[in-house]
Parts: structure tokens; C-alpha cells; sequence
């Protein structure tokens, strides 16, 4: 029993030793060449081939290509090189990562090269970054917006001239310092790069601005105007109804005044014409009691009805004349039988 169990304890050792051992190669490798997924490239050969001579290239311990020394290719195909013996890569994949090793022999099988495998890495390409302007007056931020991809450096330009001293995701600038200037940033890592649009600041368009681009979601300027109409055209309504108003107002006070002014005619003219009546016929009561009743506006008010039946009475008078007096009826004295 305990010579199964120091076996065990023996073949866990071991294993472990074995994956140290595996993860400590694979962490001192170093990739010599990078290139993107979907890209192309090509492993170099550093040996004039001559004629009778034997190529073989291998990916890892797997033979990928082998041409005989009569041309004869009995592995791969004859667009896998190029005309020096290079190997040419394409539509890589994750799975095209690792080492690549060429191998050649003269017609005798004596090995004729004594070069390095090359490990190659494979990397996704980094996509286009977009750039964001932001307004901080009186400065300017521009940010390097990367994609998902990892990346390794990040570059901007001024007017397409490198900034080298900048190598954050953000810079500042004053405003007023690059009106008419293009910025763009440039991210990349091993295998490939890619540039962003480049952007002008509108913070300020050559003179100080406070006003925004947009207003409602339309033009300002546009805004602006349609606004000013609007306001315009209110502002006249306003007017014209007010003018108006000012016009019915004065009219109305014409016509009371014209009222006024008839009514006090018509009142004085009367006078006049009671006033001769009572100098012709005498009646010297009877006209002072009717200028006692118009001084006396109350007493018109209270004693309109008899007014009226007095005022009739004189003029029926004034039409037909005094009164003629009716002669005398003696009474005659009855006789008693």
C-alpha cells in the first residue's frame, strides 16, 4: 500500500515538473515577426538556390512544402514560393502562429543551410480609431477613441507632423492657437496601424464665439432668423392692435363729445323758444316753475311724469292759443209748486 501510494506521489511530481517545464518554454519565446489575421507575409531565405538542390520548409515539426531537386514539388504547391525560395503566407490564421524553419540539401542529401527558426506571431488588426473634439474654452481636447483590439502606441500629428512629446490618448491645446490646424491620431501594435480622420477645432473660427452650432436641433443662424421673423411679426401684430385699439377709444369719445354737443344745442335752443313763448303771452309762472325744474336735475328725475303732462299742456297752448273763456251758466231758481 505505501509503496503505490510514494508511486502516485512520484507520477504528480513528475507531471508537474513536465508543466513547469512546458510553461517556462513557451514563456521564453519570442516572437521574431508579427502579422495581422487575414494578412500576408513572407518568411525570408538567406541562400542563392542552386540548380539540383533540395527545399524543404517546415511550420513547427509539420513539412508544408518540399520541392525535389528536379523541380518536382511533392508537398505544397509552386505559388507557396517565390522565385528566391521564400515563403509566401497568406490568409493567415490564429493557427498559422509558430516557428518556421527552411531546409535545404544538395543532390547527395548533405544539409546545405544552417539557419534559425523563425517564430512568427499573429495579431488582429487594430481598426480605425475615431477622434472626439471637445470645447473647453479658452483650450480644446482632441481623444483617441481605439477599437475592442489591444494596442500598443499611440501617435498624433499636427498638420500630418508627428508630435512626439504626445503619446496619451488625449490632448489639449489653446483654442485660439490652431484655428486653421488638423489633428489626427495613429494607434498600432506589432503587426499593423491605422490612422484616424483628421479633425479641425470649431471652437472658435478665427474670432471668440459663444453660440452654439445648433438650436433646436436646426442651424443657429437659421434659427436665429426664423426666430427674429417670428418675433418681428408679433411685435407688428401688437402694434396694429394697439394702434386699433387707440382709434376705437378716440372714436367713441368723438361720437359722446358730437352726443354731447347735440344734446347741448338741442337743450339751448329749447330755452330760447320757451323763453320768447313767455315773453309773448305772459305766462311769467309758468316759465320760471320750468327753469326751476332744468336747474334742479333731481327734481327732473322725481317729478318726470308731471313734467311731461305740464310740458304737453304747454305746448298745446303755444299751438292753439289761450284758452277762450266759456260763458257763465246762471242757475235757474226752480219754481215750487
Amino acid at each position: 500500500m505505501r509503496l503505490t501510494l510514494k508511486m502516485a506521489a512520484s507520477i504528480i511530481v513528475s507531471l508537474l515538473f513536465f508543466c513547469c517545464c512546458l510553461t517556462s518554454t513557451d514563456a521564453r519565446v519570442t516572437c521574431n515577426a508579427h502579422a495581422v489575421v487575414g494578412g500576408t507575409f513572407v518568411v525570408p531565405l538567406n541562400h542563392e538556390l542552386k540548380i539540383l538542390e533540395n527545399l524543404r520548409w517546415k511550420h513547427n515539426k509539420t513539412k508544408i512544402f518540399d520541392r525535389r531537386p528536379d523541380k518536382k514539388i511533392v508537398v505544397g504547391k509552386q505559388d507557396d514560393i517565390d522565385g528566391n525560395g521564400s515563403l509566401i503566407l497568406t490568409d493567415l490564421t490564429r493557427s498559422s502562429e509558430g516557428f518556421y524553419l527552411p531546409q535545404g540539401y544538395d543532390a547527395y542529401g548533405v544539409s546545405l543551410l544552417n539557419e534559425k527558426p523563425l517564430y512568427l506571431c499573429i495579431l488582429d488588426p487594430v481598426p480605425k480609431p475615431d477622434l472626439k473634439m471637445e470645447c473647453a474654452l479658452p483650450n480644446v481636447k482632441f481623444t483617441c477613441i481605439p477599437g475592442p483590439t489591444p494596442y500598443d502606441t499611440v501617435q498624433w500629428f499636427q498638420n500630418d507632423n508627428p508630435l512626439p512629446r504626445e503619446k496619451k490618448s488625449t490632448v489639449l491645446r489653446v483654442a485660439s492657437e490652431i484655428t486653421q490646424d488638423l489633428f489626427k491620431c495613429k494607434v498600432s501594435n506589432q503587426a499593423s496601424s491605422m490612422s484616424s480622420e483628421s479633425v479641425k477645432q470649431n471652437c472658435m473660427d478665427s474670432s471668440t464665439s459663444i453660440f452654439p452650432d445648433e438650436l433646436f436641433g436646426q442651424d443657429f443662424t437659421t434659427m436665429v432668423i426664423i426666430l427674429a421673423s417670428l418675433g418681428g411679426l408679433a411685435l407688428l401684430l401688437i402694434i396694429i392692435l394697439f394702434v386699433c385699439c387707440i382709434r376705437a377709444i378716440k372714436e367713441k369719445q368723438k361720437q359722446e363729445k358730437e352726443e354731447e354737443e347735440l344734446r347741448l344745442g338741442w337743450t339751448n335752443s329749447e330755452g330760447a323758444h320757451q323763453q320768447h313763448h313767455c315773453g309773448q303771452t305772459g305766462a311769467q309762472k309758468h316759465c320760471s316753475k320750468q327753469r326751476r325744474e332744468r336747474r334742479s336735475p333731481r327734481s327732473q328725475a322725481q317729478d318726470g311724469p308731471r313734467r311731461a303732462t305740464q310740458d304737453s299742456r304747454a305746448v298745446d297752448a303755444h299751438k292753439h292759443g289761450p284758452p277762450r273763456p266759456k260763458p257763465r251758466r246762471t242757475a235757474v231758481p226752480l219754481q215750487t209748486m
